[in-house]
């Protein structure tokens, strides 16, 4: 366990170093979207290649997909059933946010730091399901139950969001590569491997630039449901899957890690676009990043992962 957090250290200084050099001007409120795109284009693919390179396929590994878009199609719902007497922003905000994880840019550095290549390829898997939730599956469905706009987001725009992520297209790419057998060139992997390597610096770096708390009186109930919510899965499902799942150690180790992980990013944007407090759920998501941090490092102390 002190081996984990002496490691841990460096992460929240990154986190915190972000944080600092918004607060004194060095970034610009918005240039923490040059390291988003940094991370999610650059650093993050290569992160991903180098793992799925090293990986041996076995179709168990097939679940991972559908567990991650059922978690978060249960995590919908819940939160749709739990705000059913609220106004219709509340209900936009519960559903929106109660939903998914920030698996590329926030969980997946800790995974490649602690568990090693086939625990980052069992990440990844997650988040193909994951992700379709988290790039508007859970607008379209909050949409078109709270009747939002004209037209409501379609299952066609969805898969066009999804076509358009990079992460997302690089998760496909490489376990339909991996399936089929084909095996990447070892000069290729040996030569993007120190952008991968930059990952975990460049992401929890983006992640202290774009963290930004408000804590306004107004906040506060809703953000403790939404958070306490998140929070109660978190460790539920982490109990759960760690000592129930029909999964190798390596796999079941990496999802109970994951369970912690904050809420997407992306979640704010749609929050307001159908018809919620887009500044509360900037703020539940700094609050899930707090948690993520003391809930991940956490759980890979009580795994004895060193």
């Amino acid at each position: 366990m002190a081996e984990v957090l002496r490691h841990s250290a460096s992460y929240v200084f990154i986190l915190a170093l972000g944080c600092f050099l918004k607060r004194v001007g060095v970034f610009g409120k918005q240039d923490y979207k040059v390291l988003t795109q940094v991370v999610l284009c650059i650093t993050l693919p290569a992160a991903v290649i180098t793992n799925f390179a090293s990986m041996e396929w076995r179709a168990s590994l097939l679940m991972l997909p559908a567990l991650g878009f059922s978690l978060c199609c249960v995590m919908l719902l819940l939160g749709q059933f739990l705000s059913r007497r609220s106004d219709a922003g509340t209900r936009a905000l519960f559903m929106i946010n109660c939903p998914g994880y920030n698996i590329g840019a926030f969980a997946l550095p800790f995974v490649q730091s602690y568990l090693g290549p086939e625990a980052v390829v069992a990440a990844c898997l997650f988040d193909v399901g994951n992700a379709i939730i988290c790039t508007g599956g859970s607008y379209a469905w909050a949409s078109s139950v709270l009747h939002v706009g004209d037209k409501p987001l379609r299952p066609v725009d969805v898969l066009k969001k999804l076509a358009s992520s990079v992460p997302f297209v690089t998760y496909v790419t490489m376990l339909v590569l991996v399936m089929e057998g084909v095996q990447l060139p070892g000069a290729m992997v040996e030569f993007i491997s120190p952008i991968a390597a930059a990952n975990p610096f460049a992401a929890m770096l983006m992640i202290g630039a774009m963290f930004d708390l408000d804590l306004r009186p107004e906040y506060l109930r809703r953000m403790g449901q939404v958070v306490g919510l998140r929070l109660g899965l978190a460790l539920l499902v982490s109990v759960t899957v760690y000592h129930f799942a029909p999964l190798p150690l390596e796999i079941r180790q990496v999802l109970a890690v994951m369970a912690f992980a904050p809420a997407s990013v992306i979640s704010p944007a749609f929050t307001a676009r159908c018809g919620g407090d887009g500044g509360l759920a900037s703020c539940i998501n700094s609050i899930t990043i707090l948690c993520g941090v003391v809930g991940m490092l956490t759980a890979l102390a009580l795994l004895g992962v060193a």
